[in-house]
Parts: C-alpha cells; sequence; structure tokens
C-alpha cells in the first residue's frame, strides 16, 4: 500500500487556511496533544481512551463546550443550547 502525503495547505480545505492561528494556540495543541498520546494504553480498551480524548478536546478546541455521550453516540460536542439538561421541575 503506497501512501500520499500531503502537506497542510493541500490537504485543508481553501476556507481553514483563512484563519489565523496564534503561537498560544499552537503551542496549546501541542502540549495537549503530547499529553493525549502519552497517556493512551494501548492494552486498554477504547473507553479506556475516550475519556483522555474527551480530556484533549476540552484543553484543545472546546473548553467552552460541553462533551459528553448523547443517547448511543460515545462524544458529542455540546453547543450553549443543548450543554445543560432541561431541568424535570420548577421551584
Amino acid at each position: 500500500m503506497q501512501h500520499n502525503l500531503l502537506r497542510p495547505r493541500h490537504a485543508l480545505n481553501k476556507a481553514y487556511l483563512r484563519l489565523k492561528t496564534s503561537r498560544e494556540e499552537i503551542e496549546r495543541f501541542k502540549q495537549t496533544l503530547t499529553t493525549l498520546l502519552d497517556s493512551i494504553n494501548l492494552a486498554e480498551s477504547e473507553e479506556h481512551a475516550k475519556n483522555h480524548l474527551r480530556d484533549f478536546l476540552k484543553l484543545a478546541f472546546y473548553d467552552k463546550y460541553g462533551i459528553n455521550t448523547k443517547g448511543k453516540t460515545d462524544l458529542v460536542i455540546h453547543t450553549a443550547s443543548t450543554a445543560l439538561p432541561t431541568p424535570k421541575c420548577c421551584w
């Protein structure tokens, strides 16, 4: 099997190339990715890695959103309108 390596400029949608990324964001991503890769144990199950992946997403990209399960879907990034459950009773 032959792999075709692409540089980010060719692999990404052109709209993403217009976004500016700060050095701080890049360093935070590198640090959280390193932490994720170091914490994954290949002998463990997918369920074990799922928690590490959730933490990575929260620290690297989605700190303002809730990340949890929804129904039978393993990880869902909840927007502000779906992050908190609706209260079942009122005071």
